[in-house]
């Protein structure tokens, strides 16, 4: 067995009834599709790649210890890759079962993630839906299903596989018995104990304080269930904007969605927040190289601004700085081998989770994690757009995921099922987006 590090088990006690901690990524390709065998026959021809996807959580007696990844004698590859189709060839119908899959929590008794191939798309177009729990990420090293099934997985040269067959998982006896014995000897382990014991508490005040929140607040209590939306928009948009208002991609992609937030608001009648202030990871580096680091920084969108180009100029005056000097491009980033888009996406999520959304000072997460400038194919059908579904963390109830792919950024919005937000205008806010937002008619 191998021990979680002290940060997976963060995100694996983080998770309970209503806090889901799985990410999902939303994949279509071009039909026509290929058979379901060939498609489960890559996973299983793979998949002893990435150890991880074949471990499953083991649990300490009592909590004595954090919990450890050990291998899962049952495993078997047909309960986590399935296959289903759509009732009607509709975008609608794809989002309502990307909804109903991001509600429901991974099994902890068996390895935490699962892979839909999902047919039945308009113009016999296919998808693929990944989920994968965030107590599995462990760099840019293929950690996400999708990413272990494309043709470009960097590993897919490894070593043959080998028949399956671990050793039994130990009794609770022997684990309490090793337990007790590393507890004894380790005072950060009986501190963390001491910790354990405490958190059903912690977690029922937290819970008593954000149910007083109404439900039209981007903060506040969360239900278990999601609603998920999604936009795109021409790349080539966004670096018009971007070159006319001397920002970044990354500012304007902040002030789309600032925009829609804004829309939000104006179109449900309610008063217009000051600011929203969001966690915003990004990548950093040495030497304009990718270490698998991700900072990350709050930034207050302007949703009280008159014009999209305050909106840009005001993010653009926070996110310059020292602070970012060791940032990594999007081109650097968006020329990593294979598809390592989703795996960026949770290390940004991660890394939100960690700074902003736990210490509870921000209203909402944006992750933005850009995908590879050229095709990416599955099984030789071409990748036409790629998204994340973000989960929501804690109070926040609505979150943003952003992913480039070719000529395209695809945004995901997920909210939360019972809060009163219409996250619908966000999604048709960016998709409304044209050429007259690179008209620059303030700079206040």
């Amino acid at each position: 067995m191998e021990r979680m590090t002290p940060e997976d088990a963060a995100f694996l006690h983080l998770e309970d009834h209503v806090s889901a901690m799985h990410s999902v990524t939303v994949a279509v390709f071009e039909g026509p599709a290929p058979s379901f065998d060939d498609f489960r026959s890559r996973v299983d021809g793979r998949i002893h790649l990435v150890p991880r996807f074949r471990q499953r959580v083991v649990e300490m007696p009592m909590h004595l210890e954090r919990p450890a990844w050990a291998d899962s004698p049952e495993f078997d590859v047909d309960f986590h890759v399935r296959h289903t189709g759509i009732p009607e060839p509709t975008h609608q119908s794809l989002l309502n079962l990307v909804e109903r899959i991001m509600s429901q929590r991974l099994d902890r008794g068996k390895p935490l993630w699962e892979l839909w191939m999902v047919s039945g798309l308009v113009d016999g177009m296919w998808a693929v839906i990944s989920k994968a729990h965030h107590a599995m990420i462990d760099g840019v090293s293929g950690t996400d299903p999708l990413t272990l099934v494309v043709d470009t997985f960097r590993r897919s040269r490894g070593p043959a596989p080998m028949p399956w067959d671990p050793p039994p998982i130990p009794s609770a006896l022997e684990m309490a018995a090793g337990s007790l014995a590393s507890l004894a000897l380790n005072p950060v382990e009986q501190y963390r104990l001491a910790r354990s014991a405490a958190r059903p508490f912690r977690n029922l005040l937290n819970r008593a304080a954000i149910a007083r929140s109404p439900n039209k607040s981007l903060v506040g209590a969360v239900g278990p269930h999601r609603r998920w939306r999604s936009a795109d928009i021409e790349l080539g948009l966004i670096r018009e904007i971007r070159t006319a208002h001397n920002a970044t991609t990354n500012d304007v992609v902040l002030a789309l969605i600032c925009r829609g937030f804004q829309t939000m608001f104006v179109d449900s009648g309610q008063p217009v927040p000051t600011r929203i202030r969001t966690v915003v990871p990004f990548a950093v580096g040495q030497s304009g190289v990718f270490t698998n680091q991700i900072a990350s920084q709050t930034v207050d969108l302007p949703t009280n601004a008159d014009s999209f180009a305050k909106m840009v100029h005001r993010i653009t005056a926070q996110t310059t700085g020292p602070r970012n000097a060791t940032a990594i491009g999007g081109i650097a980033l968006r020329g990593l081998d294979g598809l390592a888009a989703p795996t960026l996406a949770a290390l940004g999520l991660r890394q939100a989770t960690r700074t902003g959304l736990r210490a509870g000072n921000v209203d909402t997460a944006i992750i933005n994690a850009p995908g590879p400038s050229k095709p990416v194919t599955l099984l030789g059908s071409t990748m036409n757009w790629i998204v994340p579904a973000i989960p929501l963390v804690a109070k926040v109830r609505i979150g943003v995921g952003v992913m480039s792919y070719r000529d395209k950024i695809v945004v995901g919005v997920t909210g939360d099922r019972d809060a009163e937000l219409e996250i619908e205008a966000i999604a048709l806010s960016i998709d409304g987006a044209d050429r007259s937002l690179a008209d620059v008619t303030s700079t206040s």
